[in-house]
């Protein structure tokens, strides 16, 4: 295999990784100080967490607005297949939204410059003259 094979490699491989972790490190839950109607009239979330007064949370794909009750779909620990629910709204105590989180993409970034800097750093130690 040539050094520009294993170079072009190299570049995929961490420009995969990065599409990786900006997609997960890069979103948090944000919990909403209005009411769930408004969440959804405002934001339209594809997803939404929702924690029932006792204590339950579930995160609903798709969340509508039917009249007094939350409706979405469900799936059991994120596997599985999924299930409709419904939630009063009297029983739920509070919703969140995922969106985009600056610390946790500031954290990210430093985390890869530190990664990158100590991986070049031992290349460049081994790499004989």
């Amino acid at each position: 295999m040539s050094p520009h094979t294993c170079a072009v490699r190299r570049r995929c491989t961490a420009t995969l990784l990065l599409l990786t972790l900006q997609g997960t490190a890069c979103q948090a839950w944000h919990t909403e100080d209005v009411a769930p109607q408004a969440v959804l009239e405002t934001h339209q979330p594809t997803q939404l967490r929702v924690t029932r007064t006792d204590g339950r949370q579930f995160v609903l794909q798709h969340p509508v607005l039917r009249g007094d009750t939350l409706e979405g779909v469900w799936q059991v620990g994120g596997y599985g297949t999924p299930a409709p629910v419904r939630i009063a709204l009297t029983d739920v105590r509070q919703v969140a939204t995922r969106s985009f989180s600056s610390d946790r993409t500031v954290i990210l970034v430093a985390c890869l410059a530190a990664v990158v800097g100590g991986a070049s750093a031992v290349i460049y130690a081994i790499a004989p003259d």
